[in-house]
C-alpha cells in the first residue's frame, strides 16, 4: 500500500535501489586491494525505525536485516530482509468542507451508514481486516468527517514483506559486476525486480565508471477493485487488478580528487508504463460558490519518464567528515525537484561521534494536479489531488549518534524531524475561504541501528 501523503521516507523507487547498487560496487572497487586484505568476511547491518506523522496520520514501524558474506576472491553475496507495518489516518484527496462529509472505505459499496436495527455489523477495512462492532459506533464501514477537517480514513492498516538478494564478483583487476533481485509483497501490491551493475576502474583506480540497469514488474490489486478513472465516486465503478512495468538506467562516475575528497556524479532515467493511479484517491467536485457537489476518482497518465542528476561529495578533515549532495529531477508530468543534503560527522572521541544533518527539498506541481474540479470548467482527461504531486517545499533536521562497541561492531541512534509546507490554491470560492486546503505535514523518525562484522 502506498503512503497517501508526502513523507521523508523513501517509498519503492527503482532509482534508489539502483543507486544503492552502484554505490555498493563503487565502495567495493575503490581501494579493493586493501579491503580484501583487512576486511572481515561477514557483515550484518540491522535497524528498527519508527516514523510518525502528526495529527493522527500515518505511522510506520520497519525492521531491516542485511547480511553480507565476503569471499577470498573479492566476491560477496548479500541478503536483505524487510518487514514493516503501516497504520493511521490516510488522506483520501477530498477537500475540507464547512459541512459534514461522508465517505466509504475502499471495500465499501455504499455511502449509507449501517442501520441500528442490527446490533452487530461486520465490515472489511482497507487493509482487508474483518472488524465486528456494534451499530453506529462502528469504526468501520462509511465514515464521516467533521466540518473543517481533512478527510482521511483513520482505520488504515497494511504490512509489507520484502527480500533482496545481491551478488558482487570481480571480473578482473579493474572490473566488477553486481547482480541483484528483489521481491516485495503487500496486501494490495506485489513487486518483482532484477538489477545489474558493472563498474570499471581507470587512472590507477582513482576514477570509476559504472553502468546500472533495473527492471521491475508490479501487480496492483486494490481492495474492492481498481476504480474507473474519473468516474463518479458514489457509483463505485470498479475493475480488476492492474499492472505496471518500470525500467531504469544509471550512469555514474566517481573520482578521487585528493587524499581528502571523493566526488561522484550520477545520471539516471527511469520509465514506468501501466497503472499509475492511486486507487484510493479522489477529488472534490464543487460548484462556483465552493460547495461540494460530489467526488470523482483520480486519473494519471499511463506513462512517466524521470531524469535525475546527482552530485555527491565526501570530504575528510583531520578527525571529522563532511558529506554534501545535490539532486535535480525532472519528469514528463511537469514536476521539477531539487534536494540539498548536508551531513557533518563530528568524531569527539575514538568511539563516539555525532552527525547533524540538514536536508532541503522543493518541487513544482504536476501539470494535472488540481485541488478540486469546478463545475463549468472544461473537462480534463487527467486529474489528481494527491499532495505528493502538489507544489511544496520541505525541511528535514536530523541528528545521529554512533558508538563503537569494539573494532567490529557499532551502535547508532538517529532522530529526524520533517516539516512540509505548501501555499494552497489562490482565489478560492467563497465556501472554501477560511479552510486549510493544504495543511502541510509534520513527521518524526526514530531509528536504532546495529552493525557488526566478523
Amino acid at each position: 500500500m502506498q503512503l497517501n501523503s508526502p513523507s521523508p521516507m523513501a517509498t519503492t523507487d527503482v532509482r534508489a535501489k539502483l543507486g544503492l547498487a552502484v554505490l555498493t560496487v563503487l565502495s567495493s572497487v575503490q581501494g579493493s586491494a586493501l579491503a580484501q586484505a583487512t576486511a572481515p568476511q561477514t557483515k550484518i547491518d540491522s535497524s528498527v525505525m519508527h516514523y510518525q506523522e502528526s495529527g493522527g496520520r500515518i505511522a510506520t514501524t520497519e525492521a531491516v536485516v542485511h547480511a553480507k558474506q565476503g569471499f577470498d576472491d573479492g566476491s560477496s553475496v548479500g541478503l536483505k530482509l524487510t518487514y514493516d507495518t503501516l497504520s493511521g489516518g490516510s488522506p483520501n484527496g477530498a477537500l475540507p468542507s464547512k459541512s459534514v462529509q461522508t465517505f466509504a472505505r475502499p471495500s465499501g459499496t455504499s455511502l449509507t451508514s449501517s442501520t441500528t436495527t442490527t446490533p452487530i455489523q461486520t465490515y472489511t477495512t482497507a487493509s482487508g481486516q474483518t472488524i465486528t462492532s456494534g451499530g453506529e459506533t462502528s469504526s468501520s464501514g462509511p465514515y464521516t468527517v467533521a466540518p473543517g477537517q481533512l478527510p482521511m480514513d483513520k482505520s488504515f492498516h497494511d504490512q509489507r514483506f520484502a527480500g533482496n538478494l545481491d551478488w558482487t564478483q570481480p571480473i578482473d583487476e579493474a572490473t566488477t559486476l553486481s547482480l541483484g533481485a528483489g521481491l516485495s509483497h503487500e496486501l494490495d501490491f506485489q513487486s518483482v525486480s532484477a538489477n545489474g551493475t558493472i563498474s570499471r576502474d581507470f587512472n590507477n583506480k582513482n576514477t570509476t565508471l559504472s553502468l546500472g540497469l533495473n527492471y521491475e514488474s508490479d501487480s496492483i490489486k486494490p481492495i474492492g477493485g481498481a476504480p474507473v478513472p474519473m468516474s463518479d465516486y458514489a457509483l463505485f465503478e470498479k475493475t480488476g487488478s492492474k499492472q505496471k512495468k518500470v525500467s531504469d538506467v544509471l550512469l555514474g562516475v566517481s573520482q578521487i580528487m585528493n587524499r581528502r575528497w571523493i566526488t561522484q556524479l550520477n545520471w539516471s532515467m527511469d520509465q514506468s508504463k501501466g497503472y499509475q493511479n492511486d486507487p484510493y484517491k479522489i477529488l472534490s467536485a464543487i460548484d462556483t460558490q465552493g460547495n461540494t457537489i460530489g467526488y470523482v476518482y483520480e486519473n494519471r497518465p499511463g506513462q512517466r519518464t524521470r531524469n535525475s542528476l546527482y552530485w555527491g561529495n565526501k570530504i575528510a578533515l583531520d578527525h571529522d567528515t563532511i558529506e554534501l549532495s545535490w539532486r535535480h529531477m525532472t519528469d514528463n508530468w511537469g514536476i521539477k525537484s531539487d534536494t540539498l543534503d548536508a551531513k557533518y560527522r563530528w568524531a569527539f572521541s575514538d568511539y563516539h561521534y555525532l552527525e547533524p544533518q540538514f536536508r532541503y527539498y522543493k518541487q513544482s506541481a504536476a501539470n494535472f494536479f488540481h485541488y478540486y474540479l469546478m463545475q463549468g470548467d472544461p473537462l480534463v482527461s487527467y486529474a489528481s489531488a494527491d499532495p505528493r504531486l502538489a507544489q511544496f517545499h520541505a525541511i528535514t533536521w536530523g541528528l545521529r549518534w554512533g558508538l563503537k562497541l569494539d573494532e567490529n561492531s557499532e551502535l547508532g541512534l538517529r532522530y529526524l524531524s520533517y516539516k512540509q509546507t505548501g501555499s494552497g490554491p489562490s482565489n478560492v470560492p467563497t465556501q472554501l475561504q477560511g479552510l486549510n486546503l493544504y495543511p502541510g505535514l509534520k513527521a518524526q523518525t526514530v531509528e536504532v541501528n546495529f552493525k557488526m562484522s566478523f
